[in-house]
């Protein structure tokens, strides 16, 4: 059960698009969810991914000002969180770190925040709050792109090198079928016509958390893991792509260094980074 949805926010029209998104969803597989939503500023506030700077001056009070205006207008922006319990969150701090502190002081059961595509060398230097957000393995996190518009999420497309792969991680993706009653398509795009023999046995260990699951295999040779998945995501109408992270790292495993932030800034669906919560993890330990 997905109880708590992070939000982080910068109030851009990116951020309340994937809000409004993260309500709906929400509404959907948990109309009782809590939900947070997390703004983190700097002084001077300037937010370089996205490339605004808000022109409130400099001192904490105009900014912490102008953040409480921004939050006063939340219901009137995007009105269905008033079905919601929610509360809102500011903090000086980076946004990667702001989250980071705020999972691990709370159980956080999924994040969910826009990303704005790049291109060029801002896609080399930059990244994304996003990508940032996922490398730290935090807790799950759900990418909405900025166009993104929500839909009833009918099928999904879990992309795997079937290695690291431990049942909790699944446990949103299994949560996400029965609310939608999804059909789950399970890929693997290759470089080489066929699996060698470690991916074929992690592949059957993966059968067996998927088991009592509708889904179906589809292996997929391409020379580009990002091609492959974007032709597959249109060919066959995906609503949500769902990764599995590995020990290693979770994007520089699956894809390799230069395509790591390449699929958070070209997804054109939503897209699932599955990770067991951290805070759970230091409980556990």
């Amino acid at each position: 059960m997905i109880k708590h949805i992070l939000v982080p926010t910068d109030f851009s029209d990116c951020a309340l698009n994937a809000l409004e998104y993260a309500l709906k969803f929400a509404k959907q597989i948990n109309p009782k969810a809590e939900i947070t939503i997390l703004n983190a500023y700097t002084i001077p506030l300037a937010y370089a991914d996205f490339n605004i700077a808000y022109d409130v001056g400099e001192s904490e009070e105009d900014i912490k000002k102008f953040i409480n205006s921004e939050f006063d207008k939340i219901e009137k922006k995007v009105p269905l969180i008033k079905e919601f319990e929610y509360e809102t969150v500011k903090t000086e701090n980076y946004v990667k770190d702001a989250v980071e502190e705020y999972c691990l002081e709370n159980d956080v059961d999924l994040i969910i925040m826009g990303t704005k595509g790049a291109s060029g060398v801002d896609e080399v230097i930059l990244g994304t709050n996003a990508h940032r957000v996922i490398k730290a393995e935090l807790a799950p996190v759900l990418v909405i792109p900025e166009d993104a518009e929500y839909e009833d999420i009918k099928n999904i497309a879990l992309s795997s090198d079937y290695k690291g792969i431990i049942a909790e991680l699944l446990s949103p993706v299994k949560a996400i079928r029965q609310a939608y009653a999804s059909e789950i398509h399970l890929i693997h795009v290759s470089t080489e016509p066929m699996l060698d023999k470690e991916k074929a046995e992690e592949a059957k260990n993966l059968e067996l958390h998927l088991k009592g699951l509708p889904h179906q295999y589809h292996f997929m040779v391409n020379k580009n893991v990002e091609e492959g998945i974007d032709e597959f995501a249109e060919k066959n109408k995906i609503d949500l792509l769902v990764v599995l992270p590995r020990k290693k790292g979770l994007f520089e495993s699956l894809f390799g260094k230069s395509e790591s932030k390449s699929l958070i800034f070209h997804t054109k669906v939503p897209l699932l980074a599955l990770s067991a919560s951290k805070k759970k993890v230091i409980e556990a330990d």
